[in-house]
């Protein structure tokens, strides 16, 4: 995982190095309150996920060096109990701040995307700036919290008791960076082929495509033309 500074997202306003000819065509169609409608929902959105990652990251980086740390003792020296005791809380804590940033996310849908399921063909168009700047929050948020919790699963088969008590708070945290990427997705389609364009040179991009077939974005992905990515790029 690379290394992130979490008092940096705040203020964060650095743009994807993606040509975004590969996300949609040069012909932008929407009309210009459409385009302003998506730029004002793609900074709402940007500053929320920027938000929860300035304080969840430093949470995953915590569990990592729990787990790390007792992996690296003796047999005999380990302590699964004094393990779940270190871990929980932080899997707690963070599970709690996606869940909060989820239901913002739905609150930053002022037409209703979601809960009409209405998803317009979004990469009809060059992305944005705003859109890139969404697109590099849900890859940190992608790489840091799932390949965290997948790190985290593997490490875990190493101390079964601890394994049993933190399995279903890892599966828990999981859920709401499904619902919070598949939101975004139904809201700006567009930006999920920027993420997974993203992820995909890091090696990451099948933690992302999980994310979407849980979903069942990949289905609607697919029948708009969006799912270039999801398809190893065909």
């Amino acid at each position: 995982m690379s290394q992130v500074d979490p008092q940096e997202f705040q203020q964060s306003r650095q743009h994807v190095d993606v040509d975004p000819s590969e996300v949609g065509s040069s012909v932008d169609n929407r009309s210009p309150e459409e385009k302003q409608k998506d730029k004002e929902l793609a900074e709402r959105l940007s500053a929320l996920i920027e938000d929860a990652n300035s304080r969840v990251v430093p949470l995953t980086k915590m569990i990592r060096q729990h787990i790390e740390a007792m992996f690296s003792r003796k047999e005999d020296e380990r302590d699964e109990d004094e393990l779940v005791r270190q871990v929980k809380p932080l899997l707690e804590q963070a599970e709690k701040i996606l869940n909060e940033t989820q239901g913002a996310v739905r609150g930053a849908d002022p037409d209703k995307r979601l809960s009409n399921k209405a998803t317009r063909h979004a990469a009809d168009h060059k992305a944005t700036p705003e859109e890139q700047r969404l697109a590099q929050a849900i890859k940190v948020l992608v790489e840091e919290v799932g390949g965290t919790i997948e790190w985290a699963k593997n490490k875990l088969d190493s101390f079964p008791k601890a394994k049993r008590d933190l399995g279903p708070l890892l599966d828990a945290l999981g859920q709401p960076l499904t619902q919070i990427v598949g939101g975004v997705g139904l809201l700006l389609a567009g930006v999920l082929n920027l993420v997974g364009n993203l992820l995909s040179g890091l090696g990451l991009d099948s933690l992302l495509k999980g994310i979407v077939a849980a979903t069942g974005l990949d289905k609607i992905y697919n029948s708009l033309g969006l799912g270039k990515w999801l398809n190893g790029g065909k």
